[in-house]
């Protein structure tokens, strides 16, 4: 095991496989699509799309010199934030989970990246609809209006959408992206990604190739002859960048800029078929992500302690009393019985006292809606991060230079957002929003409830009739 965390470990091989290479694809800069005005009469969209944007933060949509200049656009002539304050931890497959249900991670349980062992942290991540608990856009809008499509979107294999393209990460070695996707995906999407270069060995890899062939896809979607009345979309391009390069680097913004040109791209369909002016697109970002530099190895620290046991070939563990399950920034750590939960906490106090991270309370978890199955947590100051790996006898160099998954509300940690559309108030400045806040939101633009969120949509930012506010003001405060 490489000297990062599992959970990141991936992104070192698909770094290797892409060569480095970033580029945009063949639309490599926008080419400046006209927004129309949007109306200063109250209306209801007739299609709702999310896009997700692996790692995008309000940076790229403010200042002078935007990385996304059309999304910049959007932001001025719609809504936007300044801050969004993310999920307990901010990392993507939990923040996913939180944009579609509005709930914190404590109650659709969808609490990290990857699923616990007896053996360990494990490969296998947050991939099946049932591990999402409670109602979802995709659930409760296929009741009202049964056209709802996800392409890429995470946590939707096995999930009741009609049109269904899941997130399915790095396909198993040996496999393409396509064959990944052939018994889980709705058959004539599966077509439509063939037919848009699906074949492509570099859509193995979530990124430039793969966002291509899912934008195309959408495209094809929205052009259909009866098209959704919520489209769900996630584009991964700056995941492998700004993870292995940092935040604000010449990679991260390159890889940025290409997914303007994709949202110019979808924007550019719907306007050819027609749809523009009755859409409504909501652009968010899954986390925000800070320049990292030491990885720290608190299972090395409970092995030490006798708690844990890795087996004889180093590749694993035989066993665990406790165990420390990273997400980038922090950690959650579990325990067989209070006696391990003890020890690992009076281990891991001893080791915080040099300052790269503080032990967090089962309480300060609770309250910030994170795991109820952990015992307690770790957070590392910013710049340093945990892996799960025990192997590694630590604090080591970082080989990624980005990362997410921190606990506490910092700015740096903030995920963006922009509304823009049909529904969507004109020149609206939000100065924070939570990420539970936006599924109601979307729950609004539809005009569906979505009665069990924790969030509460920003009614202000948006610009429906009456009777829609009322139908779907739905949430918690």
């Amino acid at each position: 095991m490489s000297r990062v965390s599992r959970r990141w470990a991936w992104l070192l091989l698909a770094v290797v496989a892409l060569g480095c290479r970033t580029g945009a694809g063949p639309e490599e800069a926008v080419a400046g699509l006209e927004l129309p005005p949007l109306s200063a009469q109250p209306t209801v969209p007739q299609l709702v799309v999310l896009v997700s944007v692996a790692g995008l933060g309000p940076d790229a949509y403010r200042g002078p010199l935007p990385t996304m200049p059309l999304l910049a656009r959007m932001a001025r002539a719609g809504a936007f934030a300044d801050r969004v304050e993310p999920v307990a931890p901010a990392s993507s497959s939990p923040a996913h989970a939180s944009l579609i249900t509005g709930r914190q991670p404590a109650q659709h349980r969808v609490t990290s990246e990857r699923l616990l062992g007896d053996r360990g942290v494990r490969r296998a991540g947050f991939d099946h609809a049932s591990q999402l608990r409670g109602p979802s856009l995709w659930s409760v809008s296929v009741q009202r209006r049964p056209n709802v499509a996800a392409l890429g979107w995470p946590t939707t294999v096995g999930a009741a959408i009609p049109l269904l393209l899941p997130d399915v990460g790095m396909p198993p070695r040996g496999a393409t992206w396509l064959e990944a996707l052939a018994d889980k995906s709705t058959p004539w999407l599966l077509e439509r990604a063939q037919s848009r270069g699906g074949d492509d060995p570099e859509t193995a890899i979530p990124g430039a190739a793969r966002d291509g062939v899912l934008v195309g896809v959408a495209c094809d979607v929205i052009a259909s002859p009866s098209p959704p009345s919520l489209l769900l979309l996630h584009l991964a391009q700056p995941r492998v960048p700004v993870a292995r390069f940092g935040p604000g680097t010449p990679a991260a913004r390159e890889a940025y800029a290409g997914v303007d040109a994709r949202l110019n791209t979808l924007l550019g369909c719907l306007r050819d078929e027609g749809r523009l002016a009755t859409s409504a697109l909501v652009v968010v970002g899954d986390t925000g992500v800070v320049p990292v530099h030491t990885v720290l190895s608190p299972n090395a620290w409970l092995e030490e302690e006798g708690l844990l046991a890795r087996d004889a070939a180093g590749r694993g563990l035989r066993g665990w009393r406790a165990l420390v399950r990273s997400n980038g920034g922090s950690a959650f750590v579990y325990a067989r019985s209070e006696g391990d939960a003890v020890r690992a906490r009076r281990e891991l106090e001893a080791r915080a006292q040099d300052g790269r991270f503080r032990v967090v309370s089962a309480e300060e978890l609770l309250d910030a809606g994170a795991d109820p199955e952990a015992w307690f947590g770790l957070e590392a100051r910013l710049g340093y991060v945990f892996t799960d790996d025990a192997a590694v006898i630590g604090p080591v160099p970082s080989a990624l230079l980005g990362a997410a998954g921190y606990l506490s509300d910092v700015p740096a940690m903030s995920p963006g957002f922009v509304a823009w559309g049909s529904g969507v108030r004109r020149g609206v400045r939000i100065p924070w929003l939570r990420q539970i806040d936006v599924a109601p939101t979307v729950a609004l633009l539809l005009g569906v409830p979505l009665d069990e969120a924790d969030g509460r949509a920003p009614l202000g930012a948006l610009n429906l009739p009456a009777a829609q506010r009322t139908r779907g003001d739905a949430g918690g405060d």
